[in-house]
């Protein structure tokens, strides 16, 4: 059978669990930061711009990418200032607000990825706080002041234009585009720390529920503007939350009836939703199952203990999985690791609708081009494209 559709009509169509013409396929390529590269092995150079590396990709791979846009339309309120310094081998960072000084701390050593700055968000904070962002209600009443929605417009103005330039390319290679619409605990353990985080969500759990109260009201806001702008998809980072910190009830007491929320937030804007999900998610399978988000995104399949017949016989009825090789595992082993993992995946999925072929999580800089290309490969083979 010929292709009879678009990229972006057999991407949506695929999240819609509705029939297409052959089995897509979506890679994240993930550059990683400059002090993570101990290579690149990209075929496109770090420089090249947004519509260099989507015609490689689509024009020389053939892949049926989505092209992705930040959404942060927070931004402190006036009179918020801030200063870093370095002090006893730590770099400290420091937000003065009407409710008080927002504060935290890193190691600041050569594994830290950015510089004399501490983001409030990132995954380096987990492995590097000494002192975390948000330990208690005062610092989240900072917080408040810190990270307040932009009732202003100019960060969406800002951020428009790059969506408009990001819209330009996808309808000019029929592509779909993804906006990233919240955290929820992923991003509390960046604010907050691993260790202490689980700790919190016994012993303080009045601090998590407001917290991610908060960040929830903000995630339904930016998925409306999703909507008016014209983005096909919300992306929901659930990375971290998973098995390997909470079980199933107290995932569902924490986020389980925000994300539902938000997924039909995104229903009424006519955005469809994905939710990122890596490991840690054996025990958590019927609790996935009640979610509402049209898309999983990034199973880790080689994760100890998956088992793909009942990821299938559980979460495919009734949501689109994006899933294929481990970027940890398959991608770092080589090509012939990587094919048999896609060999693998259309065994199992390969005859469900919903299904989308994509490495869990990305393919990065530094791993061995030549484990992509054999993902692609075999996925044509598979899939029948010519």
């Amino acid at each position: 059978m010929g292709e009879t559709m678009t990229r972006r009509e057999r991407v949506l169509a695929a999240m819609r669990r509705q029939p297409v013409d052959r089995v897509p396929c979506v890679v994240s390529f993930n550059p990683l930061y400059p002090s993570q590269r101990t290579c690149w092995n990209f075929p496109w150079p770090q420089t090249a711009t947004v519509e260099e590396r989507t015609a490689y990709q689509v024009d020389v791979l053939g892949l049926d990418q989505v092209l992705e846009i930040g959404t942060d339309f927070t931004c402190a309120a006036e009179g918020v200032t801030s200063r870093t310094w370095k002090e006893g081998g730590l770099l400290h960072k420091a937000y003065e607000t009407p409710a008080g000084q927002l504060h935290a701390s890193v190691r600041h050593n050569e594994l830290w990825a950015h510089g004399d700055d501490i983001p409030l968000m990132s995954d380096f904070n987990v492995g590097h706080f000494e002192k975390p962002w948000i330990a208690s209600e005062q610092d989240l009443e900072c917080l408040r002041h810190v990270m307040q929605w932009d009732s202003t417009g100019r960060k969406q103005g800002e951020m428009k234009e790059y969506y408009d330039r990001l819209r330009r390319l996808a309808d000019r290679y029929g592509l779909a585009v993804r906006g990233r619409a919240g955290e929820g605990l992923t991003g509390a353990m960046k604010m907050m720390g691993a260790e202490p985080l689980c700790a919190m969500v016994v012993e303080n759990p009045g601090l998590v529920d407001a917290y991610l109260e908060y960040e929830h009201a903000i995630n339904v806001r930016t998925i409306e503007v999703l909507g008016e702008w014209g983005v096909e998809i919300a992306g929901r980072n659930g990375f971290y939350e998973t098995a390997d910190f909470y079980g199933p009830a107290m995932l569902e007491r924490f986020v389980g009836g925000r994300l539902r929320r938000e997924a039909a937030a995104a229903r009424a804007a006519g955005v469809l939703s994905s939710y990122t999900i890596h490991t840690g998610l054996m025990p958590i399978l019927d609790y996935l199952a009640g979610l509402t988000m049209d898309t999983l995104f990034g199973i880790d399949t080689a994760f100890h203990g998956v088992d793909l017949e009942r990821v299938r016989d559980r979460l495919s009825a009734g949501k689109s999985l994006w899933i294929g090789p481990s970027s940890t595992y398959h991608l770092w082993s080589g090509p012939e690791a990587t094919r048999e993992a896609v060999c693998r995946v259309f065994e199992v999925f390969g005859d469900r609708p919903g299904f989308v072929l994509s490495p869990g999580v990305s393919a990065h800089s530094i791993m061995p081009w030549e484990s992509t290309t054999a993902m692609i490969d075999e996925w044509k083979r598979l899939a029948g494209v010519a």
